[in-house]
């Protein structure tokens, strides 16, 4: 399976990159493989999944083989669903089934919650009630193991509740690996949807939009992220509609549902409305923000993953890190954005530096953030939606340059350093200045 894997992606790749007749030799290669990995499947559910992907290999291949073969250039791979005119993509989204199918069968032997927990910053809590998840559907396993006769164990639904960019999403992806490796999904993959992709706009329809969505779920998880959406629509929305499909499938227990949105009023007024759905739902899983020290791990986490270092005083030095996020963003962008911030902050900093770069820079100084580097993009990420600039200092103010997003803040933050960092990190602002 590994090799069969191994060889859609690059034919990915190939198909992706224009080199047409490399992709068409490795899609070949790989329906080889995958067939050969059918006739030896003993799961029925992957067995299944492996067809019809299958199916969706050959279709482009015979798509790229036919217009080679009359010299003309195959269309490009649409790397959605569908195409511009929104119409299904049909055999031009084969790269992008074939994608999807890679991470749905992935090889689970070598998988370990507890490993992959470990690696993840903070979140202390959820990860102790992950892991006893996990145990307890291990034991429920081993019981049906001795006694085949036990009725078997009942998809796990779930709520996760918290700001957003806390690792909810990658939290339920960790979740379906862990269920499929324990046996209890069939296929394992996640489905994840909002109140677009389940409410229509006329009587009826919602439900079968709804359906579909679960369907497509099936086997695996179906993550309905921002679900106290679906209740706050009016007397005439069709949102307690798709509410209604989702509650019968969970009766069902197929696919495992996790539900998220944040821990506020909105959260528990979708609770209280559908107490059908709660009486459903497993375990609560509430979700914290990030302190500053642990954005500041999360931010050299994926400086070093992209490839790129700090300069001093920065450098190994993740407490002037902390102290200088604290200083130039605000309470309420880290309590918006958590680990998102990072992102913006990531992006912001590679195009300070390369807007200071000449092309032939020194090869030391092509990968290097400096302090100046990270303070300004702390300056440039965007100030929260509907936000009292007040909140931001005296200086935050509205810009209309190409930064990231139309509203910056500065240094004038009404966050306050702790005396801790400022003793651990002297030295750091007149570094910056």
């Amino acid at each position: 399976m590994k090799q069969a894997l191994e060889t859609v992606k690059s034919a990915i790749s190939a198909d992706r990159a224009g080199e047409f007749e490399k992709a068409l030799g490795l899609y070949t290669r790989a329906i080889q493989a995958f067939l050969h990995e059918i006739k030896y499947e003993r799961n029925e559910g992957r067995k299944r999944v492996l067809t019809t992907r299958v199916a969706s290999y050959v279709d482009r291949a015979e798509q790229i083989k036919a217009a080679l073969n009359t010299g003309a250039k195959p269309n490009r791979a649409v790397h959605g669903g569908s195409k511009p005119d929104g119409k299904a993509a049909g055999a031009a989204s084969a790269p992008a089934a074939a994608a999807a199918a890679a991470a749905e069968l992935e090889d689970d032997s070598d998988f370990d919650l507890k490993a992959e927990l470990a690696d993840r910053v903070g979140l202390a809590s959820v990860k102790e009630q992950m892991l006893q998840l996990e145990h307890q559907l291990a034991l429920d396993k081993r019981r049906r193991e001795v006694n085949p006769k036990l009725p078997p164990t009942k998809f796990p639904h779930l709520l996760f509740k918290g700001p957003p960019g806390c690792g909810k999403t990658s939290m339920a992806r960790l979740i379906a690996r862990a269920l499929r490796k324990l046996g209890i999904l069939e296929i394992g993959h996640l489905v994840e949807v909002q109140r677009a992709d389940l409410v229509a706009g006329h009587i009826g329809q919602t439900a079968l939009k709804t359906k579909a969505v679960i369907e497509s779920a099936q086997g695996g998880v179906l993550f309905v992220d921002e679900c106290y959406r679906l209740s706050t629509g009016g007397n005439n929305d069709f949102g307690p509609e798709a509410v209604h499909e989702i509650m019968s499938a969970m009766e069902r227990g197929d696919p495992c549902m996790i539900f998220a949105g944040y821990d506020d009023e909105d959260m528990d007024r979708f609770i209280e409305t559908n107490p059908g759905l709660y009486r459903r739902i497993h375990q609560v899983f509430v979700f914290p923000s990030f302190t500053i020290d642990e954005l500041a791990q999360i931010l050299l986490i994926k400086i070093k993953k992209s490839g790129y270092f700090l300069m001093p005083p920065l450098k190994d030095n993740p407490q002037a890190l902390a102290l200088l996020l604290e200083t130039h963003t605000t309470p309420l962008q880290r309590e918006r954005m958590n680990g998102g911030l990072c992102d913006h902050v990531l992006r912001n900093a590679k195009r300070h530096l390369d807007s200071r770069l000449a092309v032939d820079a020194p090869v030391e100084v092509l990968l290097s953030y400096s302090t100046e580097d990270l303070v300004l993009a702390c300056r440039d990420v965007p100030v929260p939606p509907g936000a009292d600039k007040a909140e931001h200092g005296a200086d935050a103010r509205r810009t209309g340059d190409s930064g990231e997003g139309r509203f910056r803040s500065t240094a004038g933050s009404s966050s306050r350093p702790s005396a801790q960092h400022h003793q651990e990190a002297g030295g750091l602002m007149s570094a910056a200045s």
